[in-house]
């Protein structure tokens, strides 16, 4: 499993809850290893599944899916075997049960029982009951629940008390196991393999839309799904691969690339010039920003706070050669979303959440992981970027891939 358990619990109890019900595909899967295909494909709330944890040790977590999800549900690497269906029964008759496949056998046995109830809001009500929660307060993942069903679901349980709660999966995940980090770790460097790829083509004559495939058809060959492409090519800011540009010799070049692999989120950025050494100009930028990043990544450990380790930077960067840089934060934080709290490290932020810190400005604990990173852009002229992935320890921090930023010339060799 993924979830951090004794954090899960812990805090459960600190704001008194009697289970929480996940309900976005990422806190699903956080809690399950289900990666429901009907959520994706029917989105808006089109489709709900659930994830029922009790915070009595004695009743078991369960997962709550439509029919269709049942073959998605059946894998090895859905770690709840408590499942459970709702609408109209989709019982299978089979012969030999000896001659099924673990998968099949499994969807045999999620869906052999009753279903919890025709709808989704009347089965999650009655699981609800099932594991003695209807009487307590729940913590709900209202991000992933429309407010029809969100007020349907309280209307069958009168004596609950349904508290939204999608910020407190986000400072339960706020803090890593191995396994995420693990996860966090492969990710990252499948997302630089794929930038790899992509830039190994990046010479003069080449589209910006020929480079945007590669660098796609490589996440998808790794089972990713593509969430950014920030493209700066000669352009100060992000932008997307526009379709019709073609790379010039000289070209300032800068890629910044988030895509999801194995349900976590990677970030990774390369800046470089097209077919030429970079010119002066370019190459003290680039120094400059990699010179502030470094000073906040040396800061980065347990206690240190995102907006100390946001000023390390800007004064770096203004003391190794950009007198008057600003920027708006050094990266963020990253694991199941692209961000997660406390979102942005940078100047502290007032949080007004019941499950959260009343600031974004916390101290670094072992197991959170962040995107420290930079950037430089002018427009007219154009754009470099730093940026690391790391984990804090417990003596300090970890690179979760190879710590490979430099000022590159194109194409990669």
């Amino acid at each position: 499993m993924l979830y951090n358990r004794d954090r899960l619990l812990a805090l459960m109890d600190k704001f008194d809850l009697s289970g929480v019900v996940a309900a976005t595909p990422e806190n699903v899967y956080y809690l399950s290893g289900h990666a429901s295909w009907s959520q994706n494909g029917y989105r808006y709330g089109g489709s709900q599944v659930y994830v029922v944890f009790p915070r009595d040790t004695a009743q078991s977590p369960a997962l709550l899916i439509p029919g269709g999800d049942v073959g998605y549900a059946a894998l090895d690497d859905v770690w709840l075997k408590e499942a459970y269906t709702y609408g109209r029964p989709r019982k299978h008759r089979v012969p030999d049960m000896g001659k099924l496949s673990p998968e099949e056998r499994r969807t045999v046995e999620i869906t052999e029982g009753e279903p919890k109830g025709p709808t989704p809001e009347k089965a999650l009500a009655q699981l609800i009951k099932d594991k003695g929660m209807e009487r307590g307060r729940i913590g709900m993942d209202h991000f992933g629940i429309p407010l029809t069903i969100y007020e349907t679901i309280g209307s069958f349980l009168p004596e609950a008390k349904l508290q939204p709660a999608s910020s407190f999966f986000r400072y339960v995940r706020m803090i890593k196991t191995p396994g995420e980090i693990q996860r966090l770790r492969e990710s990252a460097t499948l997302n630089e393999q794929a930038i790899d790829a992509m830039l190994r083509a990046a010479k003069p004559g080449v589209k910006e839309s020929e480079l945007a495939g590669i660098y796609k058809a490589e996440v998808a060959r790794a089972g990713g799904q593509v969430y950014w492409m920030h493209m700066a090519v000669s352009r100060g800011g992000n932008f997307p691969a526009i379709k019709d540009k073609v790379l010039q010799k000289s070209d300032i070049f800068r890629v910044d690339m988030g895509c999801s692999i194995n349900g976590y989120h990677a970030d990774v950025c390369k800046s470089g010039c097209v077919d030429a050494e970079p010119t002066a100009e370019h190459r003290k930028r680039y120094d400059a920003v990699q010179a502030g990043v470094l000073k906040s990544v040396e800061a980065l450990k347990p206690g240190a706070r995102p907006q100390d380790l946001y000023e390390t930077m800007v004064q770096g960067v203004r003391a190794a050669g950009i007198p008057n840089y600003s920027n708006f934060f050094l990266g963020h934080t990253i694991g199941l979303e692209a961000r997660e709290f406390p979102f942005l490290i940078g100047p502290a932020e007032e949080v007004n959440d019941p499950f959260l810190p009343n600031t974004t400005n916390i101290p670094m604990e072992p197991g959170m992981t962040v995107n420290l990173e930079a950037s430089n852009h002018e427009v007219g002229w154009g754009t470099v970027q730093v940026e690391y992935t790391l984990a804090v320890t417990d003596s300090g921090h970890e690179h979760l891939i190879k710590p490979d930023q430099k000022l590159f010339t194109l194409p990669l060799q």
